[in-house]
């Protein structure tokens, strides 16, 4: 997807038309553009490929269905004794040298670690005032897309928003962004509809949605809200993401996030791409796990170079992972809260617009000027959006990104400043010159 396709409500007093603006994300001509991919069909292709692993010996991996973890014991001196539930109820107990939990949200390995460690663990959650409806646009007419394919399409509307993703069998994923005191409200009004009353969640969609509600149909709509959940949105913080060298967090487990910058999954890769660097940088894996280190300017220095005395590889590895992979995995969280009220109103905004174009324009610009003597792997200049340094600079952290932009705002208002203050001094000396001439 080359950027966000806005569907505007027209201005006029009960008009049901809807307008269309476009927002490119960065330079789709140079390949700055998303993927759109549905959850399942990511889960069965990372399954294929564990299916092609080796059963046994170096670099096996051995795939367990309906199984969970039920307790896990930290305090023995070298393996982690690991209760395992199956489906008829019946638990084992197994050793493991390591464990990583990379289980979600809700995460059983993070609340064993907090339970069973003598460790000192840190753990916060909270959630948004907002929950998520799942809602679907099928293909069109012989299985074509009904709108583009290669737009995220979003309803801005304020205190709630609709977004729609499209999927390789032509439909079309939306999910309906609203306060849970809105949801709570309208299935209450469900619940009490009398056979002649206009349906509250129709009539919703009618209002602010209409054209969604022509691909969904209002059949679609209704069947989607009565079956499908309305999930809260949960934000997970916590330190250590370690136990010694026995055990680990990863992903929504260490640092579940709300969904508004799409980088979720993405930062629960990169997770993976960090701790395999790590791991193989203090030669605690028996071979090589990646190809190439990380390229992060702001890592690659802060990494010691020998294993402090009385640590093991791993630990040492894992409490590099800890102190260097939080800042990262803080400002993330902060994009992803701020960029809520971006997308759901911000869009619309003529400030917000105004520093759109001006990033644009002055990214044109220093692409045009030399780079910088030490540019970041994979920096095209000096200047880029948050979108785009954010999604498209993978050489640089999330904090980076955070720092970079903080230091953009610093410079714009120290311009507009100048601007002001040189328009004044202007203003005066203009009045000093041919003010008498009026008087």
């Amino acid at each position: 997807m080359r950027g966000r396709m806005l569907h505007t409500k027209s201005k006029s007093s009960g008009s049901q038309k809807v307008g269309l603006q476009a927002q490119d994300y960065g330079f789709p001509a140079e390949g700055e553009v998303i993927r759109s991919i549905s959850r399942g069909v990511l889960g069965i292709y990372l399954l294929d490929h564990v299916d092609g692993l080796p059963k046994e010996g170096r670099g096996s991996v051995k795939t367990r269905f309906e199984t969970k973890l039920v307790e896990m014991d930290l305090r023995g001196e070298e393996a982690v004794e690991v209760s395992l539930g199956s489906k008829d109820g019946s638990v084992r107990k197994e050793k493991f040298d390591f464990v990583v939990g990379g289980d979600g949200a809700y995460s059983r390995v993070r609340r064993e670690m907090m339970r069973g460690s003598k460790a000192r663990f840190n753990y916060k959650q909270s959630y948004a005032p907002h929950a998520y409806l799942e809602l679907a646009v099928p293909a069109g007419p012989n299985s074509t897309f009904s709108i583009s394919p290669n737009h995220l399409h979003i309803w801005p509307r304020g205190e709630f928003m609709l977004i729609a993703l499209p999927n390789q069998d032509k439909s079309f994923t939306l999910t309906l962004f609203a306060h849970q005191s809105t949801f709570d409200e309208l299935d209450s009004k469900l619940r009490s509809l009398s056979s002649d009353a206009v349906n509250p969640v129709v009539d919703l969609f009618r209002t602010e949605f209409p054209d969604a509600l022509e691909l969904m149909g209002e059949e679609e709509l209704l069947k989607s809200w009565r079956e499908n959940p309305k999930d809260g949105l949960i934000t997970v913080e916590c330190s250590p993401y370690h136990y010694k060298d026995k055990a680990l967090l990863i992903g929504d487990a260490a640092h579940a996030m709300v969904p508004f910058y799409g980088q979720g999954m993405n930062c629960g890769f990169e997770d993976v791409r960090f701790l395999s660097t790590l791991l193989d940088h203090f030669s605690a894996s028996p071979s090589p796990l990646i190809p190439s280190p990380l390229p992060y300017s702001s890592i690659t220095p802060s990494l010691p170079s020998a294993t402090p005395s009385g640590s093991s590889a791993l630990e040492t590895a894992l409490t590099t992972y800890t102190t260097l992979r939080a800042p990262s995995l803080k400002a993330i969280q902060t994009l992803a809260a701020n960029n809520y009220s971006e997308m759901a109103s911000s869009v619309l905004n003529p400030f917000y617009l105004l520093r759109l174009t001006l990033d644009g324009a002055l990214s044109s610009l220093f692409r045009l000027l030399p780079a910088p003597r030490n540019p970041v792997e994979g920096m095209g200049g000096t200047w880029e959006s948050l979108y785009r340094m954010t999604t498209f600079r993978w050489g640089l952290a999330y904090e980076e990104v955070l720092e970079r932009r903080r230091w953009q705002q610093r410079v714009l208002e120290a311009g507009v400043g100048v601007s002001v203050v040189g328009l004044g001094v202007a203003g005066v000396l203009g009045w000093r010159k041919w003010g008498g001439l009026f008087s």
